[in-house]
């Protein structure tokens, strides 16, 4: 093979744990746009639990009414007098239509589909009239990207995954009539996939490289409830950063004789990546108030250190393997919910959300395409029997048109911008009291 055919195998290993927190991926293996939604939009935060208490990612941090309060505000398990159980499913369906131009000639738009469903459960069971423990079993985050093998994009990624699994348990202290504080330690389970086309040369078909590994990662959460009326309530919450480290040998296939004979040559192929996930530290903070008439208001926003998180870029040749990272901005979110009784049994809720963006567009890359996000929703609640409530929300979520600009190695360079791009979410929930166990 000659030199000038020697070309770069481009591995962009964007290796993040975003806002939201999250929990969120357990899943349909076609990552897409959805996954954005899942951290950015319908989490506003970080840490250990999937945000969904309202629609459009209302209501995370003061309302504390059920278990799902042990992952995003621990403190809140404080206000639950039963042992109870909520059990949760978030689907998310994306669309997005990406015009791209390579500078090789020619132009092309492309549109792609994704789902994604997001299980998740929380306990809670009061000790005393101070003490509430709590768990929870979710995917506090996960991300990807799928834009296929239709561009010469595909040398840069056809597509990749990154999910975790957290166990978080936790629990809230009364310190007197008005303020409790919480905390809750993050077990969490990281699991990290990556896929590229390999160019074999002119004429013929591309190979593939893969990277795949798992690791675990430990993190906290802090919060704190005040109850300044039986009515108003202000909560805060932090999660720290936990870090997973990814070191893997990557996995070709598809390579022709002359390709493999020089990536075995130089070592490459036997060659380790390391990759590191920072899973950046956030703050949240909530207020909910609730109307003479049985209405009820909401509002939370959040800061996560996003630029602490790194993104790790490795450039893989035929004679050394290179890592970078990428620039990525703090991100500040918010949210605002109402809610109004419309029946004995049911309760109606409004939402609305925006995030910035975690990424200018200079720096943005194929694989991470971040804008900033806004979502609005709709949901009803409904109380079953005394011990079983339902819940049901769905929210739309613009995630942006998140240009970019790449160049690949030996090849070119690629622009794309999205035309559309939005996802639609649904959350389900079911609560579970045992009210005959009253503390």
């Amino acid at each position: 093979m000659s030199h000038s055919s020697e070309r770069h195998l481009v591995v962009t290993a964007e290796v993040l744990r975003l806002i939201a927190h999250p929990q969120r991926r357990l899943l349909n293996r076609k990552w897409g746009t959805a996954a954005l939604v899942a951290l950015a939009g319908a989490g506003l935060g970080v840490g250990g639990a999937a945000r969904a208490v309202g629609p459009a990612a209302s209501g995370l941090i003061a309302t504390a009414d059920t278990a799902e309060t042990a992952g995003n505000n621990p403190a809140g398990l404080t206000r639950l007098e039963n042992p109870e159980w909520v059990g949760e499913v978030v689907a998310f369906a994306s669309s997005s239509t990406d015009d791209i131009s390579a500078s090789t000639g020619g132009s092309r738009s492309v549109s792609s589909s994704g789902s994604l469903a997001i299980p998740a459960v929380y306990y809670a069971r009061p000790w005393n009239d101070r003490l509430t423990f709590g768990i929870s079993l979710s995917v506090p985050a996960g991300i990807g990207s799928n834009p296929g093998d239709a561009t010469i994009g595909r040398y840069l990624l056809e597509k990749w995954t990154l999910g975790y699994l957290s166990l978080a348990p936790a629990v809230g202290y009364r310190l007197n009539d008005r303020l409790s504080l919480g905390m809750a330690l993050d077990l969490n389970y990281a699991s990290y996939e990556y896929e590229s086309a390999v160019l074999n040369g002119p004429g013929q078909p591309d190979g593939t490289m893969r990277l795949k590994d798992n690791d675990f990662g430990v993190g906290f959460r802090l919060g704190a409830l005040y109850e300044a009326t039986t009515t108003t309530r202000f909560g805060l919450a932090y999660s720290s950063s936990t870090t997973s480290h990814f070191s893997t040998t990557p996995e070709f296939s598809g390579l022709t004789p002359q390709r493999e004979a020089v990536l075995d040559a130089t070592g490459v192929g036997t060659r380790t990546v390391s990759l590191e996930s920072r899973f950046p530290q956030a703050l949240l903070a909530g207020a909910y108030h609730q109307f003479n008439n049985g209405a009820f208001a909401t509002l939370d926003v959040a800061w996560v250190n996003f630029s602490e998180f790194g993104l790790t870029q490795a450039s893989v040749g035929n004679t050394a393997i290179t890592t970078s990272n990428a620039r990525y901005n703090d991100i500040w979110a918010g949210s605002a919910g109402l809610g109004w009784p419309v029946a004995d049994a049911w309760t109606a809720k409004i939402g609305v959300a925006y995030a910035t963006s975690g990424i200018s567009d200079a720096n943005r890359t194929y694989a991470l395409r971040l804008d900033r996000i806004w979502g609005i929703g709709a949901g009803a609640t409904y109380r079953w029997t005394k011990e079983r409530t339902v819940e049901v929300n769905l929210s739309y979520y613009d995630l942006g048109n998140a240009p970019v600009s790449v160049g690949i190695g030996g090849i070119g360079s690629l622009s794309a911008a999205y035309s559309t791009n939005y996802a639609i979410g649904l959350n389900i929930s079911l609560r579970w009291q045992r009210l005959s166990a009253q503390r």
